[in-house]
């Protein structure tokens, strides 16, 4: 039986035999090691009182190879000290940690980085760690566990932290021109119709019904006015309109897994035209067959031109897994009819299913502008006929090529 199971019993024993024997020494040695029990109890009991161990990242959303500073601090604000302790930190293995070889955790996708010493009493240890994220994500970042234990060891003592928070890596970000894409005008020019798109919010006056115009045209008021069906007329819009589209799917079935690099190309050219868009300007929006973590709807994000759409889309994207909630057909399906009039519809994907291809005819004969950048090559055969295309080979370094 461990001492730490039986120092009462074998306390009190060695008492009663010391007096039994009249041989005070084994009782002495027999109180020694009740004192010393008590002692060490009492001690591992109040091991972790006013303990604390802080950590603050320098960043909680970063890019590829972007370094993060973290910084660790052990605090004990008590008089009783930490003979020896060892804490723990799990971190998520795409999180690597300069100059540190992590621990292998039980669980998958996990690291320890860890580190051991002993703390004295209103002492304070702090540590400084680069963080150097080599794939984008929403990456796990604790929770915590320390140990220690009394002056004898006796009585090991561990704590856990169970707070998890997560540092969102951002995907690369590529000029158009590493992608094989025009910087000018990446989706072609657009073909007939009218270039300038009226904004619904800016009157600019009345005229005549013509016919053709649609009933919501119409200015009844005016109308009542005049005696005559009178129509508004709209200022020009003054934003253009770009909705990205991003099939994540890589393979035919769901159950034949997934490709990934495939998938990081997708996520990464998906990421390089919304930055383009928002420098030239556009009201960007992101529509995705995948999901935010922790939540059961496909990624919407309705085109915006506010400081931080950017910033949406990019964590968005970062945080796109290979688990997909139904396809992009169905999800434009449902957001078609929310789409501004006039949009550009940009179609990010390496596979092109039959009823995607349905549902982007529809939309190119309902007036908008749609257009598809494809990462491999088996989209080319599927485009309908009408839709422009430029391919994306390889490692972007290809030369972009028209269907």
């Amino acid at each position: 039986m461990p001492f730490r199971d039986s120092w009462i019993v074998v306390g009190v024993l060695l008492i009663f035999a010391g007096f039994g024997a009249e041989q005070p020494i084994i009782g002495i040695i027999g109180t020694l090691v009740l004192v010393l029990g008590w002692v060490a109890r009492y001690w591992s009991k109040h091991l972790f009182d006013r303990v604390t161990l802080e950590r603050e990242p320098s960043e909680r959303r970063a890019f590829i190879g972007e370094e993060i500073g973290v910084d660790f601090t052990l605090t004990n604000k008590k008089p009783l000290p930490l003979p020896w302790y060892e804490w723990r930190f799990a971190l998520g293995e795409p999180l690597p940690v300069d100059g540190e070889s992590l621990g292998a955790a039980a669980v998958p996708g996990l690291k320890w980085l860890y580190r051991r010493g002993s703390l004295g009493w209103y002492q304070q240890h702090k540590w400084h760690f680069t963080i150097r994220p080599n794939e984008r994500g929403f990456h796990q970042f604790g929770p915590a566990t320390m140990k220690s234990a009394d002056l004898l060891g006796a009585f090991p003592r561990t704590i856990e932290d169970e707070t998890k928070e997560h540092l969102v890596v951002f995907p690369a970000v590529l000029p158009l021109e590493d992608l094989g894409l025009p910087s000018d005008r990446p989706f072609g020019e657009r073909r007939g119709g009218d270039r300038v798109f009226e904004d619904p919010l800016r009157i600019a006056g009345m005229r005549e019904y013509r016919p053709g115009d649609p009933m919501k045209r119409i200015d009844w008021k005016a109308t009542a006015r005049s005696g005559d069906l009178r129509s508004r007329v709209y200022e020009p819009s003054a934003t253009q309109q770009l909705y990205l589209l991003v099939n994540i799917d890589t393979m035919e079935h769901s159950w034949e897994g997934y490709l990934k690099e495939e998938l990081e190309r997708i996520v990464t050219v998906a990421a390089s035209l919304a930055a383009w868009a928002a420098g030239a300007r556009y009201s960007v929006g992101l529509l995705a067959n995948g999901a935010f973590p922790d939540a059961d709807r496909p990624i919407r994000l309705p085109p915006s031109r506010s400081r931080d759409q950017l910033t949406r889309i990019l964590e968005s994207l970062a945080v796109i897994q290979p688990l997909t909630l139904g396809d992009l057909a169905g999800a434009i399906q449902r957001e078609s009819g929310r789409m501004p009039a006039g949009s550009t519809l940009v179609v990010v994907a390496s596979l092109m299913p039959e009823p995607l291809a349905g549902v982007l005819a529809r939309l190119r004969d309902e007036g908008h502008h749609v257009f598809v950048i494809a990462t491999s090559p088996r989209v080319r055969e599927a485009v309908p006929p009408g839709i422009g295309m430029r391919e994306v080979r390889g490692a972007f370094a290809g030369e972009a090529v028209f269907a």
